[in-house]
């Protein structure tokens, strides 16, 4: 093709046909326009398509982030309403009967009182995380990146509360445990040195602490359950944002 245009050009010069010579070089500079056009069309029409399939592809992975996270929460949120049923049925034996004894107290603390903590420890930023040090983040609109930007930093409070909560109820348990062993197997009752530590406590200090542990590890379960409540009804505005942006790319 480029020695047909190059003999057009030869002849055209050897004939003397300057004027006729100069149409045919704007002609042909406007093909090379043209082709260059439609060869950066094309490139653009493929970058487009592969920026949108990688979109497309953080647009569903953020969705099985946001969706694990919610079911976890969800998890962890059961056993603590379960573990603040028990403890404030703890606390109504221990405080709404007259009849309470310390052996009943003691027996709570033994044999009932389930010392473990359970709470959701981190999230699933993986995928965000990886937009933002990419440099892909223009994928997406600002409304969507604001929004993940909000939902980080509630993770985060919770996150630090469940900690620093975490750090005092451990504290008083340390403290408590020292002095007063609990244990949740029932066949450990008659167990000697047991019984000889459960008889010569200071019953007046052990209920103290008893009491200061259900009320620290009943009200720490309360306060995050709000933060995670409020943590899952942002991932839910976030994930029907995404599923209307993946529709909309359809």
């Amino acid at each position: 093709m480029i020695k047909f245009f190059r003999k057009i050009r030869q002849k055209l010069l050897t004939e003397n046909k300057f004027s006729k010579y100069l149409l045919y070089a704007i002609g042909e500079i406007i093909l090379v326009v043209i082709g260059i056009l439609i060869a950066l069309s094309i490139n653009n029409w493929n970058e487009n398509l592969k920026n949108n399939r990688l979109k497309e592809y953080y647009l569903k992975s953020l969705m099985e982030d946001l969706s694990r996270d919610t079911l976890e929460i969800n998890k962890v949120a059961n056993w603590q309403r379960n573990e603040i049923f028990r403890l404030q049925k703890f606390k109504d034996r221990i405080h709404g009967q007259s009849s309470i004894t310390i052996d009943t107290i003691k027996k709570i603390a033994q044999f009932e009182f389930d010392w473990h903590y359970y709470v959701k420890r981190d999230y699933n930023n993986n995928t965000f995380n990886t937009i933002i040090s990419s440099g892909n983040i223009e994928l997406f609109n600002r409304k969507l990146i604001d929004e993940l930007m909000q939902l980080q930093n509630i993770q985060l409070d919770e996150i630090n509360r469940s900690k620093n909560n975490l750090n005092q109820y451990d504290l008083l348990y340390s403290n408590y445990s020292t002095r007063y062993p609990t244990l949740s197997n029932s066949s450990y009752k008659n167990n000697f040195v047991e019984h000889l530590l459960w008889n010569n406590i200071d019953e007046k200090d052990f209920i103290g602490n008893f009491v200061a542990l259900l009320e620290n590890k009943k009200f720490t379960f309360e306060e995050t359950l709000g933060d995670q409540r409020e943590v899952n009804e942002k991932s839910a505005e976030i994930l029907l944002l995404i599923e209307q942006m993946l529709n909309k790319d359809k």
